[in-house]
């Protein structure tokens, strides 16, 4: 008869969360995924995400040609001269010890966001009242909170950045008086180790701006309209003068948001991106057909087929979940988008902590891109452990990219299982009832993964003990406990 040994938390139905380590304290630990990509000659960024007490000492061996380190910030950067991957040994040290880690960096064309994408989007802090002070306060706060640390990276601006001109060496659009120089502050973002998104769509007036699109005009008739004034596509495209214009501020990240998330227009935009003097990763949103599947991959490495993510339950189990039929085209390089985390209050809904537990424990596990709407410097102690869990998002940055499956869905519970490449499984086990209960039992065995297995609450960072073929546990209701079960 099977015995097993339950953690101290797993008949508690309350999730632990391990307290975030101070982030420039104590010996180097490296962070982030074990993979990078860029393109063949183009502008490379990447920081080495290292927790630990400055000044430390990075280095680096193996890098491919045209790539170099510096040695104080931990920054790569260069431009790589030929295709190929290569294996590089990451070192970071400093007076109380050293970190390794074992790195690969692909150079190949359009080899980018090979891991889903980590950063902030503004939409949700700030709607469209956004300028450049408080873009770099939150660049600062990325920095100053640990979170840049933890690998993330991306600063993007969501709409309101635009003016309702044109103008400029590409004639594309103009920002307004609050961003006086966007070349500057994708500059300014850059030398923090961080990195730039924008923001447009093919509407005349696209969403949360009265400012340009990225068409303009008289209505183009070939393509529908949404019943809102300026949401048209208009006859005059300027998808190339815009592309040019974003690579040459030194934008990383384009957010592309319609209506009718049509593969025409997606075309039109992902030509000239890929065409661009650096590299950009593209999303669009927001209803991607699966008919489209194929050609969304193709052309794009995000992509949503949801509604904005708003402070509700119903909201996140609406698009954390039920988005299966979409895994057979999530990998490396095109991941389905679940939109941006909803952790701040909105027109007075909150998220409680047991949902926002949920919600993260789900965008991890998918894995969806993990674009965070928190103000950074002003994180309290739970939503810093909920953000800044190294283990947690190594699940979502694991370099095999595959997607979470739900293998038992039964009475409000779902249980989500997720292969990583060192040959262990991620698992989620999800409460989506109004009660606190102990959740059906999962039996290994049942999905490939013989004898018995080795636990960790990832939440709580903390080792079961002995090994078990079986898993069931107590989850509070809106909560989520998230495990790796090592074979």
């Amino acid at each position: 008869m099977e015995t097993q040994i339950a953690m101290s938390n797993e008949l508690d139905p309350k999730t632990v969360l391990a307290p975030a380590a101070p982030w420039n304290a104590g010996a180097p630990v490296i962070n982030g995924p074990d993979i990078y990509g860029a393109s063949p000659g183009k502008d490379f960024l990447y920081a080495i995400p290292t927790v630990g007490e400055r000044p430390i000492r990075y280095s680096a061996e193996g890098l491919p040609a045209g790539l170099s380190l510096n040695a104080t910030t931990g920054q790569i950067t260069g431009r790589a001269v030929a295709a190929g991957t290569r294996s590089v040994r990451l070192q970071a040290s400093n007076q109380h010890g050293q970190a390794e880690k074992a790195f690969t960096i692909v150079i190949g064309e359009n080899a980018i966001a090979l891991t889903p994408p980590m950063g902030w989007n503004s939409w949700n802090c700030f709607r469209n009242a956004i300028d450049t002070a408080k873009i770099t306060r939150i660049a600062d706060g990325m920095v100053s909170s640990g979170l840049a640390a933890r690998g993330y990276s991306y600063v993007n601006l969501d709409s309101g950045w635009q003016s309702n001109q044109r103008g400029g060496p590409f004639h594309s659009i103009l920002p307004h008086a609050g961003f006086p120089d966007m070349a500057a502050l994708c500059a300014q973002i850059h030398q923090r180790g961080l990195k730039m998104g924008i923001y447009s769509g093919p509407y005349v007036k696209p969403w949360g701006t009265e400012g340009c699109g990225t068409t303009s005009g008289r209505i183009d008739s070939r393509f529908p309209r949404y019943d809102v004034p300026g949401k048209y596509i208009g006859l005059n495209k300027h998808e190339a003068e815009d592309a040019a214009q974003w690579a040459d501020w030194g934008v990383d990240y384009v957010k592309y948001d319609w209506a009718h998330t049509d593969m025409e227009l997606a075309a039109r935009l992902s030509h000239p991106l890929r065409k661009a003097a650096r590299d950009m990763v593209f999303s669009v949103t927001t209803r991607v057909q699966l008919g489209d599947a194929r050609e969304v991959i193709r052309l794009c490495h995000l992509w949503r087929s949801n509604d904005d993510t708003s402070p509700t339950w119903e909201s996140v189990v609406k698009n954390g979940f039920g988005n299966e039929p979409w895994n057979p085209y999530i990998g490396p390089g095109h991941w389905f988008d679940l939109d941006m985390t909803a952790l701040l209050p909105r027109d007075g809904k909150t998220l409680s902590e047991n949902e926002r537990i949920a919600c993260y424990s789900c965008w991890a596990l998918r894995p969806s891109p993990l674009l965070i709407d928190c103000i950074p410097d002003e994180m309290d102690a739970f939503t810093q452990s909920l953000l800044c869990n190294e283990e947690v998002i190594a699940v979502n940055q694991d370099r095999l990219g595959l997607p979470s499956m739900a293998v038992i869905k039964k009475d409000g519970w779902e249980i989500q299982l997720k292969p990583l490449a060192d040959g262990g499984y991620a698992v989620g086990v999800f409460n989506l009832s109004e009660q606190d209960g102990v959740s059906p039992e999962l039996e290994f065995a049942l999905f490939g993964i013989d004898g018995e297995v080795a636990i960790r609450d990832l939440w709580a960072k903390r080792n079961g003990e002995g090994r078990r073929a079986k898993l069931a546990v107590a989850v509070a209701a809106h909560g989520a406990k998230l495990f790796k079960a090592i074979p």
